[in-house]
Protein backbone atom coordinates (compact mmCIF):
# COMPACT_ATOMS: atom_id res chain seq x y z
CA UNK A 1 0.00 0.00 0.00
CA UNK A 2 1.04 3.42 -0.54
CA UNK A 3 1.22 4.27 2.82
CA UNK A 4 1.53 2.27 6.30
CA UNK A 5 -1.83 1.26 7.24
CA UNK A 6 -3.30 -1.90 8.48
CA UNK A 7 -6.86 -2.47 6.98
CA UNK A 8 -7.74 -5.00 10.38
CA UNK A 9 -8.42 -1.74 12.53
CA UNK A 10 -11.27 -0.36 9.92
CA UNK A 11 -13.27 -3.67 10.79
CA UNK A 12 -15.03 -3.30 13.95
CA UNK A 13 -16.58 -6.49 13.09
CA UNK A 14 -19.36 -5.82 10.70
CA UNK A 15 -16.87 -4.93 7.32
CA UNK A 16 -14.49 -1.89 6.80
CA UNK A 17 -17.52 -0.70 4.56
CA UNK A 18 -19.75 -1.01 7.59
CA UNK A 19 -17.01 0.88 9.45
CA UNK A 20 -16.63 3.67 7.12
CA UNK A 21 -19.96 4.40 6.52
CA UNK A 22 -21.17 4.29 10.33
CA UNK A 23 -18.05 6.43 11.16
CA UNK A 24 -18.82 8.88 8.46
CA UNK A 25 -15.53 8.72 7.35
CA UNK A 26 -13.82 11.31 5.12
CA UNK A 27 -11.23 11.71 2.87
CA UNK A 28 -8.69 14.04 0.39
CA UNK A 29 -8.84 13.69 -2.96
CA UNK A 30 -5.08 13.47 -3.09
CA UNK A 31 -5.41 10.64 -0.49
CA UNK A 32 -7.82 8.83 -3.14
CA UNK A 33 -5.58 9.29 -5.82
CA UNK A 34 -3.07 7.20 -4.41
CA UNK A 35 -5.61 3.88 -4.29
CA UNK A 36 -7.03 4.12 -7.72
CA UNK A 37 -7.91 1.07 -9.47
CA UNK A 38 -4.88 1.40 -11.65
CA UNK A 39 -2.35 0.68 -8.92
CA UNK A 40 -4.79 -1.68 -6.85
CA UNK A 41 -4.02 -4.38 -10.51
CA UNK A 42 -0.56 -3.78 -10.42
CA UNK A 43 -0.28 -4.67 -6.99
CA UNK A 44 -2.49 -7.23 -7.35
CA UNK A 45 0.06 -8.73 -10.08
CA UNK A 46 2.78 -8.15 -8.56
CA UNK A 47 1.13 -10.92 -5.52
CA UNK A 48 0.65 -13.06 -8.69
CA UNK A 49 4.17 -13.58 -9.63
CA UNK A 50 5.80 -13.58 -6.71
CA UNK A 51 3.59 -16.34 -5.40
CA UNK A 52 4.88 -18.34 -8.58
CA UNK A 53 7.96 -21.01 -7.55
CA UNK A 54 10.99 -19.70 -8.20
CA UNK A 55 13.71 -21.99 -10.18
CA UNK A 56 16.89 -22.32 -8.87
CA UNK A 57 19.43 -20.51 -11.26
CA UNK A 58 23.29 -22.00 -10.75
CA UNK A 59 25.68 -19.37 -10.10
CA UNK A 60 28.45 -18.82 -12.48
CA UNK A 61 31.89 -17.18 -11.59
CA UNK A 62 32.93 -14.69 -13.94
CA UNK A 63 36.80 -14.67 -14.53
CA UNK A 64 38.72 -11.07 -15.31
CA UNK A 65 39.39 -9.84 -18.15
CA UNK A 66 41.84 -7.10 -17.23
CA UNK A 67 44.20 -9.17 -15.53
CA UNK A 68 45.39 -11.11 -18.87
CA UNK A 69 44.84 -8.28 -20.83
CA UNK A 70 47.25 -5.33 -21.54
CA UNK A 71 45.31 -1.50 -20.67
CA UNK A 72 47.77 0.23 -23.16
CA UNK A 73 47.48 -2.34 -26.24
CA UNK A 74 44.41 -4.05 -25.54
CA UNK A 75 45.94 -7.40 -26.54
CA UNK A 76 45.93 -10.44 -24.63
CA UNK A 77 48.90 -12.28 -22.79
CA UNK A 78 49.88 -14.73 -20.30
CA UNK A 79 50.58 -13.29 -17.08
CA UNK A 80 54.13 -14.29 -17.14
CA UNK A 81 54.37 -11.39 -19.64
CA UNK A 82 52.63 -8.51 -17.72
CA UNK A 83 53.30 -6.90 -15.02
CA UNK A 84 50.59 -5.09 -12.75
CA UNK A 85 50.60 -1.41 -11.74
CA UNK A 86 51.94 -1.27 -8.00
CA UNK A 87 52.73 2.16 -6.97
CA UNK A 88 51.47 5.73 -7.31
CA UNK A 89 54.25 7.22 -8.79
CA UNK A 90 53.32 5.03 -11.75
CA UNK A 91 50.07 5.42 -11.55
CA UNK A 92 49.98 9.42 -11.62
CA UNK A 93 53.03 9.20 -14.60
CA UNK A 94 50.13 7.69 -16.91
CA UNK A 95 47.44 10.13 -16.55
CA UNK A 96 50.15 12.38 -17.41
CA UNK A 97 51.00 10.45 -20.22
CA UNK A 98 47.35 10.53 -20.99
CA UNK A 99 46.29 13.75 -20.65
CA UNK A 100 49.77 15.29 -22.38
CA UNK A 101 48.63 13.23 -25.76
CA UNK A 102 45.04 13.59 -25.12
CA UNK A 103 44.78 9.59 -25.74
CA UNK A 104 40.17 9.36 -25.06
CA UNK A 105 40.68 5.83 -24.92
CA UNK A 106 43.47 5.71 -21.92
CA UNK A 107 41.72 8.44 -20.11
CA UNK A 108 38.38 6.35 -20.18
CA UNK A 109 40.79 3.27 -18.83
CA UNK A 110 42.05 5.45 -16.13
CA UNK A 111 39.22 7.93 -15.24
CA UNK A 112 37.40 4.43 -13.58
CA UNK A 113 40.00 4.78 -10.53
CA UNK A 114 43.55 4.63 -9.94
CA UNK A 115 45.64 1.70 -11.94
CA UNK A 116 46.42 0.03 -8.79
CA UNK A 117 42.72 -0.55 -7.53
CA UNK A 118 41.58 -1.44 -10.94
CA UNK A 119 44.33 -4.29 -11.20
CA UNK A 120 45.71 -3.08 -14.41
CA UNK A 121 48.61 -5.04 -16.34
CA UNK A 122 50.60 -4.04 -18.95
CA UNK A 123 53.36 -4.81 -21.25
CA UNK A 124 56.71 -3.02 -20.26
CA UNK A 125 57.02 -2.51 -24.30
CA UNK A 126 53.99 -0.92 -24.92
CA UNK A 127 54.77 1.33 -21.54
CA UNK A 128 58.06 2.13 -22.98
CA UNK A 129 56.45 3.15 -26.29
CA UNK A 130 53.63 5.33 -24.52
CA UNK A 131 56.54 6.58 -22.96
CA UNK A 132 58.34 7.43 -26.17
CA UNK A 133 55.24 8.83 -27.73
CA UNK A 134 54.90 11.56 -24.43
CA UNK A 135 58.98 12.51 -25.53
CA UNK A 136 57.95 13.04 -29.10
CA UNK A 137 55.38 14.93 -28.56
CA UNK A 138 56.75 17.44 -26.19
CA UNK A 139 59.78 18.27 -28.30
CA UNK A 140 57.51 18.35 -32.01
CA UNK A 141 55.25 21.20 -29.38
CA UNK A 142 58.36 22.75 -28.09
CA UNK A 143 59.68 23.10 -31.16
CA UNK A 144 56.52 24.96 -32.79
CA UNK A 145 56.75 27.45 -30.05
CA UNK A 146 60.28 28.49 -30.78
CA UNK A 147 59.24 28.92 -34.23
CA UNK A 148 56.42 31.04 -33.65
CA UNK A 149 58.37 33.42 -30.63
CA UNK A 150 59.24 35.43 -32.97
CA UNK A 151 55.71 35.90 -34.61
CA UNK A 152 53.83 36.38 -31.19
CA UNK A 153 56.60 38.93 -30.32
CA UNK A 154 55.81 40.66 -33.95
CA UNK A 155 52.23 41.07 -33.41
CA UNK A 156 51.93 43.02 -30.23
CA UNK A 157 55.36 45.24 -31.45
CA UNK A 158 53.48 46.00 -34.46
CA UNK A 159 50.23 46.82 -33.21
CA UNK A 160 51.51 49.20 -31.10
CA UNK A 161 53.35 51.14 -33.80
CA UNK A 162 50.52 51.33 -35.40
CA UNK A 163 48.34 52.67 -32.62
CA UNK A 164 51.33 55.37 -32.42
CA UNK A 165 51.37 56.23 -35.78
CA UNK A 166 47.40 56.80 -35.88
CA UNK A 167 47.94 59.12 -33.07
CA UNK A 168 50.85 61.30 -33.57
CA UNK A 169 49.80 61.48 -37.44
CA UNK A 170 46.42 62.97 -35.99
CA UNK A 171 48.71 65.31 -33.43
CA UNK A 172 51.32 67.01 -35.61
CA UNK A 173 49.07 67.39 -38.80
CA UNK A 174 47.65 70.83 -39.80
CA UNK A 175 44.01 69.19 -40.98
CA UNK A 176 41.69 66.62 -39.71
CA UNK A 177 42.93 63.14 -40.26
CA UNK A 178 40.86 60.20 -42.33
CA UNK A 179 42.30 57.19 -42.45
CA UNK A 180 40.47 54.10 -45.03
CA UNK A 181 40.38 50.82 -43.17
CA UNK A 182 42.17 48.89 -46.02
CA UNK A 183 45.59 51.21 -45.88
CA UNK A 184 45.86 50.35 -42.57
CA UNK A 185 45.34 46.72 -43.06
CA UNK A 186 48.02 46.81 -45.89
CA UNK A 187 50.44 49.13 -43.55
CA UNK A 188 50.16 46.60 -40.59
CA UNK A 189 50.69 43.44 -42.59
CA UNK A 190 53.69 45.21 -44.41
CA UNK A 191 55.48 45.59 -41.02
CA UNK A 192 54.79 42.32 -39.76
CA UNK A 193 56.69 41.27 -43.07
CA UNK A 194 59.76 43.59 -41.76
CA UNK A 195 59.46 42.07 -38.35
CA UNK A 196 59.87 38.60 -40.03
CA UNK A 197 56.56 36.62 -40.18
CA UNK A 198 56.10 34.91 -43.61
CA UNK A 199 52.55 35.69 -45.66
CA UNK A 200 50.88 37.21 -42.19
CA UNK A 201 47.17 36.87 -42.91
CA UNK A 202 45.27 40.31 -41.23
CA UNK A 203 41.70 39.76 -40.89
CA UNK A 204 40.40 43.11 -41.25
CA UNK A 205 37.53 43.66 -38.45
CA UNK A 206 39.33 42.15 -36.06
CA UNK A 207 42.08 44.86 -36.49
CA UNK A 208 39.69 47.19 -36.37
CA UNK A 209 37.84 46.29 -33.55
CA UNK A 210 41.24 46.16 -31.64
CA UNK A 211 42.06 49.75 -32.64
CA UNK A 212 38.65 51.11 -31.67
CA UNK A 213 39.33 49.24 -28.21
CA UNK A 214 42.74 51.12 -27.97
CA UNK A 215 41.98 54.02 -28.72
CA UNK A 216 38.22 55.32 -27.32
CA UNK A 217 38.44 58.43 -29.43
CA UNK A 218 38.68 56.71 -33.04
CA UNK A 219 35.43 56.03 -34.70
CA UNK A 220 34.36 54.00 -37.78
CA UNK A 221 32.07 55.06 -40.37
CA UNK A 222 31.29 53.06 -43.44
CA UNK A 223 31.16 54.53 -46.92
CA UNK A 224 30.31 52.20 -49.68
CA UNK A 225 32.71 49.49 -49.59
CA UNK A 226 35.28 51.13 -47.93
CA UNK A 227 35.50 51.91 -43.46
CA UNK A 228 37.17 55.06 -42.52
CA UNK A 229 38.44 55.44 -39.02
CA UNK A 230 38.24 59.51 -37.86
CA UNK A 231 38.83 60.69 -34.59
CA UNK A 232 35.79 62.23 -32.43
CA UNK A 233 37.17 65.67 -32.90
CA UNK A 234 37.51 65.58 -36.47
CA UNK A 235 34.01 64.08 -37.47
CA UNK A 236 32.21 67.23 -37.52
CA UNK A 237 35.14 69.37 -39.52
CA UNK A 238 34.93 66.92 -42.23
CA UNK A 239 31.25 66.96 -42.52
CA UNK A 240 31.22 70.83 -42.92
CA UNK A 241 34.62 70.68 -45.42
CA UNK A 242 32.52 67.79 -47.38
CA UNK A 243 29.12 70.09 -47.29
CA UNK A 244 31.70 73.04 -48.52
CA UNK A 245 32.60 70.84 -51.32
CA UNK A 246 28.86 70.17 -52.50
CA UNK A 247 28.12 73.64 -52.32
CA UNK A 248 31.02 75.28 -54.64
CA UNK A 249 30.11 72.30 -56.57
CA UNK A 250 26.60 73.55 -57.03
CA UNK A 251 27.70 76.81 -57.56
CA UNK A 252 30.20 76.13 -60.42
CA UNK A 253 27.34 73.70 -61.53
CA UNK A 254 25.27 76.65 -62.18
CA UNK A 255 27.47 78.84 -63.65
CA UNK A 256 28.30 76.82 -66.19
CA UNK A 257 24.53 76.36 -67.35
CA UNK A 258 24.30 80.09 -67.24
CA UNK A 259 27.29 80.62 -69.53
CA UNK A 260 25.68 77.66 -71.59
CA UNK A 261 22.70 78.88 -71.94
CA UNK A 262 24.26 82.56 -73.07
CA UNK A 263 26.06 80.78 -75.91
CA UNK A 264 24.08 78.54 -77.07
CA UNK A 265 21.21 82.12 -77.40
CA UNK A 266 24.11 84.25 -78.79
CA UNK A 267 24.01 83.87 -82.61
CA UNK A 268 26.76 85.13 -84.89
CA UNK A 269 27.31 84.88 -88.62
CA UNK A 270 30.52 84.84 -90.67
CA UNK A 271 30.42 86.68 -93.89
CA UNK A 272 33.17 85.96 -95.34
CA UNK A 273 35.54 88.20 -94.35
CA UNK A 274 37.13 88.85 -91.13
CA UNK A 275 36.36 92.33 -90.07
CA UNK A 276 37.89 94.66 -86.83
CA UNK A 277 34.63 93.40 -84.67
CA UNK A 278 34.73 89.60 -85.75
CA UNK A 279 36.21 88.24 -82.87
CA UNK A 280 34.53 89.83 -80.13
CA UNK A 281 30.90 89.79 -81.80
CA UNK A 282 31.53 86.06 -82.05
CA UNK A 283 32.00 85.69 -78.27
CA UNK A 284 29.16 86.02 -75.75
CA UNK A 285 29.08 89.54 -73.78
CA UNK A 286 28.81 87.06 -70.49
CA UNK A 287 31.65 84.80 -71.30
CA UNK A 288 33.54 87.96 -71.44
CA UNK A 289 32.49 89.25 -68.02
CA UNK A 290 33.59 85.81 -66.63
CA UNK A 291 36.92 85.56 -68.03
CA UNK A 292 37.60 89.34 -67.16
CA UNK A 293 36.22 88.31 -63.44
CA UNK A 294 38.62 86.22 -63.72
CA UNK A 295 41.67 88.14 -64.53
CA UNK A 296 40.84 90.85 -61.96
CA UNK A 297 40.85 88.47 -59.13
CA UNK A 298 44.14 87.05 -60.08
CA UNK A 299 45.97 90.22 -60.22
CA UNK A 300 44.08 91.79 -57.67
CA UNK A 301 42.58 89.64 -55.65
CA UNK A 302 39.50 90.55 -53.73
CA UNK A 303 40.77 94.06 -53.65
CA UNK A 304 37.72 96.24 -55.56
CA UNK A 305 40.14 99.54 -55.82
CA UNK A 306 42.61 97.71 -57.65
CA UNK A 307 40.17 96.51 -60.61
CA UNK A 308 40.07 98.90 -63.32
CA UNK A 309 43.62 99.88 -63.57
CA UNK A 310 45.88 98.93 -66.72
CA UNK A 311 48.37 96.64 -66.67
CA UNK A 312 51.08 99.17 -68.50
CA UNK A 313 54.12 97.13 -66.97
CA UNK A 314 53.10 94.34 -68.10
CA UNK A 315 54.87 94.06 -71.15
CA UNK A 316 52.07 93.08 -73.33
CA UNK A 317 51.27 96.68 -74.50
CA UNK A 318 54.94 96.66 -76.37
CA UNK A 319 54.22 93.09 -77.62
CA UNK A 320 50.81 94.54 -79.40
CA UNK A 321 52.39 97.90 -80.99
CA UNK A 322 55.46 95.47 -81.85
CA UNK A 323 53.49 93.14 -84.00
CA UNK A 324 51.50 95.93 -85.74
CA UNK A 325 48.23 94.52 -84.32
CA UNK A 326 47.30 97.99 -82.25
CA UNK A 327 48.01 101.01 -81.17
CA UNK A 328 49.39 101.76 -77.68
CA UNK A 329 46.23 103.86 -76.84
CA UNK A 330 44.44 100.93 -78.25
CA UNK A 331 46.41 98.27 -76.57
CA UNK A 332 46.46 99.88 -73.08
CA UNK A 333 42.46 100.07 -73.49
CA UNK A 334 42.45 96.39 -74.15
CA UNK A 335 43.95 95.95 -70.85
CA UNK A 336 41.85 97.36 -68.76
CA UNK A 337 39.88 94.99 -66.97
CA UNK A 338 37.05 96.28 -65.33
CA UNK A 339 35.90 98.58 -68.84
CA UNK A 340 34.25 95.66 -69.57
CA UNK A 341 31.71 96.03 -66.45
CA UNK A 342 31.68 99.78 -66.66
CA UNK A 343 31.44 100.70 -70.33
CA UNK A 344 29.86 97.57 -71.27
CA UNK A 345 31.58 97.26 -74.61
CA UNK A 346 32.58 94.36 -76.64
CA UNK A 347 35.83 95.22 -77.81
CA UNK A 348 37.61 94.22 -74.58
CA UNK A 349 40.36 91.09 -74.79
CA UNK A 350 40.75 87.58 -73.27
CA UNK A 351 43.25 86.10 -71.39
CA UNK A 352 42.74 83.40 -74.51
CA UNK A 353 42.90 86.11 -77.06
CA UNK A 354 46.20 87.84 -75.60
CA UNK A 355 48.09 84.28 -75.65
CA UNK A 356 47.07 84.12 -79.52
CA UNK A 357 48.37 87.69 -80.28
CA UNK A 358 51.62 87.11 -78.45
CA UNK A 359 51.90 84.18 -80.46
CA UNK A 360 51.16 85.99 -83.60
CA UNK A 361 53.92 88.59 -82.75
CA UNK A 362 56.26 85.83 -82.33
CA UNK A 363 55.99 84.21 -85.32
CA UNK A 364 56.44 87.57 -87.12
CA UNK A 365 59.57 88.16 -85.17
CA UNK A 366 60.62 84.22 -86.18
CA UNK A 367 60.26 85.43 -90.04
CA UNK A 368 62.20 89.10 -89.98
CA UNK A 369 65.18 87.12 -87.81
CA UNK A 370 65.08 83.49 -89.71
CA UNK A 371 65.49 81.40 -86.31
CA UNK A 372 63.29 78.96 -84.44
CA UNK A 373 63.84 79.66 -80.83
CA UNK A 374 62.17 76.75 -79.11
CA UNK A 375 60.37 78.86 -76.38
CA UNK A 376 58.06 81.94 -76.67
CA UNK A 377 59.43 85.08 -75.15
CA UNK A 378 57.84 85.98 -71.65
CA UNK A 379 57.42 89.24 -70.34
CA UNK A 380 57.73 90.83 -66.92
CA UNK A 381 54.94 90.49 -65.00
Amino acid sequence: MPIVLDPARLDDGGGIEETLRRNKAQYHQSCRLMFNNTKLERARKRRAESAQPVECQTKLRRTSLEGQTCFICDKEAPSSELRQVMTMNLNNRLNECAQTLNDGKLLARLSGGDAIAQELKYHFACLTDLYNRERTYLRATKRLEQERAPEEDAHPQAFSELVTYLVETTRSGEGPAVFRLADIVHLYAQRLEQLGVDAPAVNSTRLKEKLLSEIPELEAHKQGRDVLLAFQKDVGFVLSEASDYYSEAIILGKAANILRRHMLDHKSTFDGTFHELCIEQAIPLTLLQFVAMLVAMLEHGADISGTGLKSTDSGWTGALVEAGIASPGTADSFLTVSSITRTRQMHQITACSLYKLLKAAHMDYSKETDEQPEEVPSFEA
